[in-house]
């Protein structure tokens, strides 16, 4: 079940208001057609409708009407900053100053850090308004999110499966209309998955481009913090807000005609069918668009799943044992990070050595790549998202696990720190959102987010559509 957005009258409704994009909402609060204190309460009150998603997971009520009633001030006064008044949801693993954040464990229940992460500094200091914390994955170590002290986050199109993880909460959040903005994190596909099943959009930047100073770390070698939202415009908005000064400077290539390639190498685990057709008519979309692209193929790549895993529980582990949580709390993690932590300590250093030359030499062929095309499109997972409690894929015989069949897809990215964008491309079978990966050379996000739109007009009858759930 869906609604279809409307174009706005000239006063909204508050199911309107819901879907209203970040940039749209700016210009109306510059217009004096909206006010932040009308849009905060319709987004309060939806946000109590939809409790049984269990996306959202803190909130500072006086605060933020607090800064609502400000923002109102500074657009009376002509002094709005970029993102003034605009609600913005954090993802919990992310800082903020006197409100709860647990990164999603219970271990960390009754936390309240003394200060702003990085990026939330810089959103409070463009006028954003953190209007809640998200739910994440227990630690972000999960692509599910119903691994979590408060319990499994539900897909708003069906909230019998998952939203994916670990910035579960986020995706769940935005596809539910409770607000234009989200921030997550990414280090195996955190962004990207659950974008990609909730149908909305993410972006995974360049590795080191945004500050991640007070997220709680997962593996510091792939750790990204990254804008989510509903439209490319509002991608673009919060990275300009969230990226350092100077470090979106144009690209001389974002406006000429890119080459997407298809790197057939990068199939490394099977789509299933609903997946497969999906892939095929956004190749079919952007060919009629004009689009040029190219198939390719570069032998010899190694497995990529392996290599994330390796990687990702060498890290994490070393983490967890250096903030002494490790293994004398043991009896306090959840079952499933628990037993991701006791299998990462049976990988030994000859492992973790093969799989770091296996990433050079991935990195390396994808600077190939990237050179001879300008975008690869990809697919984000194989499948469809899960059942809540359920890491496999319903009636399938295969040996391949959930997880890998998802994120075999998402590694490549994560291991080489290029930037991807996630752009809804259809729905399959169930009616549940499929989305497509473009991945761009380091430092080219503007061309990413340039072919992102162009993919987006491309599909303009699938991109409106919104769960009723």
């Amino acid at each position: 079940m869906s609604i279809e957005s409307e174009k706005l009258s000239s006063v909204a409704t508050d199911s309107e208001l819901a879907y209203m994009s970040a940039v749209g909402l700016a210009a109306r609060f510059g217009r004096g057609e909206l006010s932040p204190v009308e849009v905060l309460r319709a987004l309060s009150e939806r946000a109590a409708e939809h409790q049984g998603l269990n996306a959202l997971v803190a909130a500072d009520v006086r605060r933020n009407h607090l800064e609502a009633q400000e923002a109102v001030r500074r657009y009376r006064e002509g002094r709005a900053r970029p993102l003034e008044g605009i609600p913005v949801i954090v993802k919990d693993l992310i800082d903020t100053e006197g409100l709860r954040t647990s990164y999603g464990s219970r271990m960390f229940s009754g936390h309240v850090p003394p200060r702003d992460a990085a990026v939330v500094e810089r959103v409070r200091a463009a006028g954003g308004i953190v209007v809640a914390k998200s739910a994440t994955h227990e630690f972000a170590w999960g692509i599910t999110t119903d691994g979590s002290a408060v319990g499994p986050t539900r897909n708003p199109w069906d909230p019998t499966v998952v939203p994916g993880g670990s910035s579960g909460g986020s995706a769940a959040a935005l596809a539910a209309g409770l607000a234009p903005l989200a921030i997550g994190t990414d280090t195996a596909g955190s962004i990207r998955i659950p974008a990609a099943f909730c149908g909305v959009m993410g972006l995974k930047p360049t590795f080191g481009l945004i500050d991640t100073a007070g997220v709680f770390p997962l593996a510091p070698s792939l750790d990204h913090v990254g804008p989510m939202a509903r439209t490319v415009e509002d991608l673009r908005l919060l990275l300009s807000v969230l990226a350092p000064d100077g470090a979106q400077a144009p690209d001389p290539a974002a406006d000429a005609e890119v080459v997407v390639g298809i790197w057939s190498e990068l199939e490394q685990a099977e789509l299933a069918p609903d997946i497969a057709r999906v892939f095929h008519e956004t190749v079919r979309a952007l060919e009629d668009a004009g689009v040029r692209v190219v198939r390719l193929s570069v032998p010899g790549l190694p497995p990529l799943y392996p290599a994330l895993g390796t990687t990702v529980a060498v890290e994490g582990a070393a983490g967890h044992r250096g903030a002494g949580l490790w293994p004398a709390r043991r009896s306090e993690y959840g079952g499933q990070v628990r037993a991701r932590l006791e299998k990462a300590s049976r990988v030994t250093v000859e492992q973790y050595a093969r799989t770091q030359r296996d990433r050079a030499l991935i990195t390396a062929m994808t600077a190939r790549v990237l050179h001879d095309v300008d975008i690869v499109l990809s697919p984000v997972s194989g499948v469809s998202p899960a059942r809540i409690g359920h890491d496999e894929v319903p009636g399938a015989p295969e040996a391949l696990s959930f997880r890998e069949r998802v994120m075999a897809f998402t590694a490549l990215q994560s291991l080489t720190g290029v930037p991807a964008c996630v752009v809804r491309a259809g729905f399959d079978s169930e009616g549940l959102p499929v989305g497509v990966q473009l991945t761009a050379s380091w430092g080219r996000e503007h061309t990413l987010l340039a072919t992102a739109q162009r993919l987006v007009e491309a599909t303009s009858e699938l991109q409106h559509s919104w769960p009723t759930a």
